[in-house]
């Protein structure tokens, strides 16, 4: 009698590569999103600030923000810098999807919507106030 034991059939598994991402949007999008909300925080700040009836809420920001360079300075240039390291570290890890970094981003991009909004709210009240 000839019996052929067959062998267990192996997992196939994608590579990585070629795996769909779980997220929405990549890493890259997101923290250029956030950046870009920094910068309207920003532009927003200062109007709102130049307009004389609105003063820097952040208490660590409020001394900072004293002239036209320091404030690009801290609040255009290193956040730039900040993100282009992190893409360059992201890159260089070779990380495709990282949880951790993703609900960073997604945290930080609530925070600075809901920092944005209250800026909408505060031009709204500057707004009806003439």
């Amino acid at each position: 009698m000839n019996s052929t034991v067959s062998e267990p059939a192996k997992a196939v598994s994608q590579p990585e590569d070629t795996r769909k991402s779980t997220a929405k949007y990549s890493f890259y999008q997101k923290i250029f999103f956030l950046y870009f909300l920094n910068l309207i925080d920003w532009i927003c700040t200062e109007a709102l600030i130049s307009s004389g009836r609105f003063y820097e809420a952040n208490p660590v920001m409020r001394p900072v923000l004293t002239g036209f360079v320091p404030t690009l300075l801290i609040k255009g240039i290193l956040p730039l810098m900040l993100t282009l390291l992190c893409c360059a570290i992201y890159r260089a890890a070779g990380i495709r999807e990282s949880r951790l970094a993703d609900i960073l981003l997604n945290m930080g991009i609530i925070v600075y919507a809901a920092v944005n909004l209250w800026h909408i709210v505060n031009f709204l009240l500057l707004f009806s106030a003439f």
